[in-house]
């Protein structure tokens, strides 16, 4: 053992293809050394090739947005402050070098340095067009703002209970389209920060969202660690926090809080299924009664949960144990806010509008593609590829492929089934950024063991690749919250 940076999965047994000793298998030479790179460059090619005849295509009904599939306004713009990212972006580029190569930095430590560092190029992104303002735009309170918070001054009025029971004949009263369309626990969640913090504090409001938003590194690493072992979590830590999704998202968007407790929910789940663990199992589902309080897109985690208790756990005993105690406990929070806030979540679902844009079926590849474009080369291309095919030595967690495979067939049917305004998957799918991090992570850790002292400059150029990603897209497009 080298300080737990090779202890096999779990901690216990290695699973098939690990040695006793918690080594990974020597990759195959040749291949391995190219198809990784191979498979950037093609996702690069297609990705780029897919922009392009979006641009071009006539006509596409995609709002006010000229350039589809991305979500925001054609507007190239670069600041001399985009040169901030420069010095940010190689710091975090360190970070991910030294604690993939290190074995004596613990885990605690790793994580808080990547969340940290993720952090700290967010801010610098942000400032690419030149106005810090874009930091604190997705916690406005002003009454124009297109956003949750713009909807606050009812809770003042209402009371946390009040706008709760009230909130699903609100619907017309409601400013913003997120308020319509969420069920009102983010907003119980935005007054008490606002409240705690004050007000006035917009900067300091939207920092700790983002550190928030960024602390889905946590569950990227505990599923990549389960799955693959502690230097595959870690890697797959750091490449969350670099992928341009997450950073562009983590001052703007509610979005990323939804993928911290959902993808939290994922992750104890993905332990439940492994260990056969009806307490986890209790938790898992906790966690994802307190996210369906946020969003409803909790039903596609349910979904791709029961599927994966089915074909994993390859018992009905085991199966009714492990989905009992996950709706037991999911329940029990759903309950607890009925009664103590009086959240209604079925109710607003219900009052919730539909989306009126015409269905075009250019979105069926458009809307994966966008979200590709968000997650960045490396999760786009290295880690959907783990997905479908974990590296030989690693575990295979059949819940993330399916709610992947979920999301892409919801997002393939007309808008007035699935209440989806087209072109906004990078952001609602948010919560798949640490799950594809994951399983990438499992494929770097199998691919740079092969290249000896080229291992921790592997990992700092996906780094470097993800941010510059992120940069191209906030300076070119006005991403609006």
């Amino acid at each position: 053992m080298r300080d737990g940076l090779d202890d096999p999965p779990d901690g216990g047994v290695a699973p098939a293809g690990v040695t006793a000793a918690g080594e990974a298998p020597a990759p195959e030479a040749g291949g391995w050394r190219w198809w990784p790179l191979l498979a950037l460059v093609g996702m690069a090619a297609f990705l780029a090739a897919f922009l392009y005849y979006g641009r071009h295509r006539s006509p596409i009904r995609f709002g006010a947005f000229s350039h589809p599939p991305i979500y925001g306004v054609w507007d190239p713009t670069w600041d001399p402050l985009t040169l901030v990212v420069v010095p940010a972006a190689l710091l975090l580029a360190g970070v991910g070098w030294a604690v993939t190569a290190s074995r004596r930095i613990p885990s605690w430590a790793v994580l808080g340095l990547v969340v940290g560092g993720g952090v700290l190029v967010a801010t610098a992104v942000g400032l690419v067009r030149g106005d810090w303002h874009d930091l604190v735009r997705g916690v406005s309170t002003d009454e124009n703002s297109p956003y949750y918070t713009s909807d606050l001054h009812f809770l003042d009025e209402l009371g946390v209970r009040g706008f709760a029971e009230r909130h699903p004949e609100m619907t017309t009263q409601l400013h913003s389209y997120n308020s319509r369309t969420h069920p009102p626990g983010i907003h119980i969640f935005l007054y008490g920060l606002f409240r705690l913090v004050g007000a006035e504090h917009s900067l300091r409001i939207a920092v700790i969202i983002a550190v928030l938003a960024l602390a889905a590194a946590v569950n990227a690493w505990a599923i990549g660690r389960l799955l693959g072992g502690e230097r595959a979590g870690r890697i797959a830590a750091v490449l969350f926090v670099a992928a341009p999704g997450p950073l562009l998202l983590a001052y703007s968007s509610m979005d990323m809080i939804f993928a911290l407790v959902i993808s939290g929910s994922v992750a104890l789940f993905v332990l439940a299924i492994h260990r056969r663990s009806t307490p986890v199992a209790a938790v898992a589902g906790a966690v994802l009664g307190l996210a369906t309080l946020l969003t409803f897109a909790t039903s596609f985690i349910a979904l791709a949960a029961t599927v994966a208790v089915l074909v994993q756990t390859r018992s009905a005993r085991a199966s009714v144990r492990l989905l009992g105690a996950s709706v037991a406990g999911g329940l029990a929070v759903v309950v607890l806010a009925r009664l103590t806030l009086g959240i209604d979540v079925l109710a607003s679902y219900r009052s919730s509008p539909g989306a009126e844009r015409a269905y075009d079926p250019y979105w069926i590849v458009a809307s994966p593609s966008a979200w590709l474009i968000y997650a960045g080369l490396p999760l786009a291309a290295l880690g959907v590829v783990a997905l479908f095919r974990p590296p030989l030595g690693s575990r295979r967690a059949v819940l993330p492929l399916v709610l992947v495979l979920i999301m892409v067939v919801w997002a393939s049917l007309p808008p007035v089934v699935t209440k989806l305004r087209p072109g906004e998957v990078e952001r609602t799918w948010a919560f798949l950024y640490p799950l594809v991090a994951a399983s990438a992570g499992l494929l770097v850790d199998r691919w740079s063991r092969g290249l000896g002292r080229w291992s921790g400059p592997l990992v700092a150029g996906l780094v470097l690749l993800s941010v510059g990603q992120a940069v191209l897209i906030s300076g070119l497009w006005d991403n609006l919250n």
